[in-house]
């Protein structure tokens, strides 16, 4: 009966190893991901201070996971669309635009 449990025990210890070092290999895509979220939000910054109407709105740019958000407010409904336009960078897959236009609904 002993070998039988030194046995299972031996494997039991390989399958522990094995997702230890599958675990490994997760946290560094997901670093790799916050790297490609953090170029993202520059690229949109950017993107943001370049356009003449949106210069002088305050902005916040966030993303995760490829999903830009969005947060500040801005002078009109054109620029709230115009933002949401410009956020659309290489590899964001969507924009949750949650920018609130001054004086709406006052």
């Amino acid at each position: 009966m002993r070998r039988v449990w030194l046995a299972l025990s031996v494997a039991t210890a390989g399958l522990i190893l094995m997702g230890t070092s599958s675990m490994a290999v997760a946290d560094d895509s997901s670093s790799a991901m916050e790297d490609k979220d953090d170029k993202q939000e520059q690229q949109i910054r950017a993107q943001l201070h370049k356009a003449p109407g949106l210069r002088n709105n305050h902005i916040d740019v966030d993303v995760d996971d490829g999903i830009a958000v969005l947060e500040g407010t801005v002078d009109s409904a054109r620029e709230k669309k115009e933002a949401q336009q410009l956020a659309h960078v290489g590899g964001i897959l969507g924009v949750n635009n949650r920018l609130e236009v001054r004086g709406a609904g006052k």
